[in-house]
């Protein structure tokens, strides 16, 4: 941020003595309302700060004709006072606080018939401040503000009137553009020049009425000053006859009086003239502009926004704008806008200049580097397996930041994954199913920035379908079951049953009770699990066939009685293969192909078997013919 140092250089015994008179200037116009009747206005400037009299109650117009003769003197009241704003002549300066300039206007309609020679109608006033400069003895110069009406005015002339109220100060240095110009009801032809300026009243006698008649007074001017050259400067003060617009540079602190005449020209024919008898004072004024924009050190969003930038001024007393981009890539990076956009052709460092008031005294630069970034886009990307058995999730911060970006994670309180940092995580995993949030942290001090996404994690997310769907069979039928492909399998039940492979995908299996349900869990190549159902039931109008006579009881003792399992009556002579199963239909503890009605309760070592009740399963070729339980004892 650029500091603003205000230059206020006042004049040293300037203030007292500004305050010892009053007067600072005036002038007279008329304007002719008809019927030989004419409106005229008496306008007088006073110092506010004076300890000199205050403006008149009233004056006196005292109205001459050719010949001198005191027509009419009427007395004429005082109108409103008004102060005079405290410019400067260029809005980009403050003058300084020890200076004011009122006004006050004294206005009446005079009865005035065409004569010859016409009528001068005049005020006089004295005195002035006695610390100007440019005339002799100002202190005890007094004012004649006076006016001609045209001989014979059989036209209802209207005289010229000033547009502007005059500034209170030139600012020394200041290349003045100051606006004198009138209006001239009547279309005549204007003339601007400086001219002589007329005295009257003295301090014995500071508001003769009458007025003396003229021919009056003119005031000397202290050489090199003339009045045609008022003011010293460089360049010289001077006024456009055209268009009384007063230019130049004022170099010399000091109060100046100096007279304005705009004369009116009708068919080249002089016709009359108004003249402003003022007081400029030319002083130091205080220079309250600067030039300054937000930078990205004090806005770090500005390296966020990507090449499109808007720049905010940050300037004090700034009437217009200049920046210049800095592309040399291009001449159109330029803008006289207050905040403009400017899309840079690419990143990088570009030397950004701002101009305000560009052309005044006021006129300041300054010039800022602007680091140009691709705007962030970071995006989290992540890979993994939803199903809780596999997971490892791998996340990845991808895309464009500031160089200092340093990257947080935060996968929660169930994740195995902590304090994680960097582009790259891997091998993130949940402990439980369920949802989840993930946070990454892009902490930067230009552009810091967090990035959310979720992730859920399944329980049995493989999508299995297991058949047959919910079925009937008569009793004593071999299930046909299949499921869904997978890598591996796993069938079982809510019941005893036989499986020819529980860990096949389409396994053959014999209920031992009505009602049964079939599980299977199948497992893909990733290691994610499904889970999936059939329900089978024995239809009920089939009767069970009599099967009362099969051996279920054994005892090997050797007194041979009952010593061995004898399945005749099932087995009719074919080559069936025995397998006998725990009471839970866990395991297998015994199995005999071609079986000869030997098993006496061994296991398939040889060893006898515990007493209890097992399960056995006569299986002819693929197909179950029978299936029971027996009971050893001993």
């Amino acid at each position: 941020m650029r500091k603003l140092f205000a230059l206020l250089a006042l004049l040293l015994g300037l203030v007292a003595p500004v305050r010892a008179a009053h007067l600072v200037g005036g002038e007279i116009t008329y304007t002719c309302v008809g019927n030989n009747q004419y409106q005229v206005k008496l306008r007088i400037y006073r110092d506010c700060f004076s300890s000199g009299a205050q403006f008149d109650n009233t004056v006196n117009f005292s109205v001459y004709n050719l010949a001198g003769t005191l027509v009419t003197n009427p007395a004429v009241s005082k109108g409103p006072t008004v102060n005079v704003p405290a410019g400067t002549g260029n809005p980009c300066l403050t003058t300084p606080p020890n200076i004011c300039t009122e006004y006050a206007d004294y206005v009446t309609t005079l009865t005035l018939p065409p004569v010859v020679g016409g009528y001068t109608i005049s005020y006089q006033r004295c005195c002035r401040n006695s610390t100007i400069t440019n005339i002799t003895n100002p202190g005890s110069r007094g004012n004649t503000y006076t006016v001609q009406i045209p001989s014979m005015d059989n036209s209802c002339n209207t005289a010229p009137a000033f547009t502007t109220v005059p500034p209170i100060v030139l600012c020394l240095g200041d290349q003045l553009s100051i606006d004198a110009s009138a209006t001239e009801a009547d279309g005549d032809s204007l003339f601007y020049e400086f001219c002589d300026i007329y005295t009257g009243g003295a301090s014995g006698n500071p508001t003769p009425n009458p007025a003396t008649s003229p021919p009056y007074t003119l005031i000397q001017f202290v050489a090199p000053a003339t009045p045609s050259q008022p003011v010293p400067g460089n360049p010289a003060l001077s006024i456009n006859s055209n268009t009384g617009m007063i230019t130049g540079v004022a170099n010399t602190i000091g109060q100046y009086v100096v007279g304005i005449c705009v004369s009116e020209y009708r068919n080249g024919q002089f016709v009359s003239t108004v003249r402003r008898d003022y007081q400029f004072n030319v002083t130091n004024c205080i220079i309250n502009t600067v030039a300054d924009m937000v930078t990205q050190i004090e806005d770090p969003s500005l390296f966020c926004v990507g090449r499109t930038l808007t720049f905010t001024p940050q300037t004090t007393g700034a009437l217009t704008f200049f920046w210049d981009f800095g592309d040399t890539s291009s001449v159109n990076d330029t803008s006289s806008l207050a905040s403009p956009t400017y899309t840079f052709p690419d990143t990088g460092h570009y030397t950004v200049m701002l101009v305000i008031n560009p052309g005044l005294v006021c006129t300041d630069t300054v010039f800022e580097v602007f680091h140009v970034l691709n705007a962030p886009d970071y995006v989290i990307e992540k890979q993994g397996v939803p199903c809780i058995e596999v997971q490892n999730y791998r996340f990845e911060a991808k895309g464009t930041a500031p160089g200092d970006a340093q990257i947080s994670w935060d996968f929660g309180a169930n994740s195995n994954t902590f304090g994680a940092t960097g582009t790259v995580v891997s091998g993130v995993r949940w402990n439980t199913s369920g949802t989840y949030p993930v946070r990454c942290i892009i902490q930067s001090s230009y552009c810091p920035d967090t990035l959310w996404d979720t992730v859920q994690v399944f329980d049995w997310y493989y999508p299995v379908t297991a058949t047959p769907q919910d079925t009937q069979l008569v009793r004593g039928d071999t299930v046909h079951l299949d499921v869904t492909s997978g890598a591996a399998y796993y069938w079982f039940a809510d019941q005893p049953v036989y499986f020819n492979n529980a860990r096949q995908r389409n396994p053959q299996a014999l209920m031992h009770a009505d009602s049964t349900t079939y599980y299977v869990i199948v497992t893909d190549n990733r290691g994610c699990r499904g889970i999936d159902t059939v329900f089978v039931s024995w239809l009920p109008d089939h009767t069970s066939p009599d099967l009362s006579n099969v051996m279920n009881v054994i005892t090997p003792n050797g007194d041979g009685m009952n010593d061995v399992l004898d399945l005749t009556e099932v087995l009719f002579g074919d080559a069936c293969t025995l397998r006998v199963m725990n009471r839970w239909g866990t395991t297998w503890v015994y199995e005999q192909e071609s079986y000869a009605n030997t098993w006496g309760g061994t296991d398939v070592d040889g060893n006898l078997l515990p007493s209890g009740t097992y399960y056995f399963f006569v299986v002819c070729g693929r197909d179950l013919r029978y299936a029971g339980p027996v009971t050893i004892v001993y």
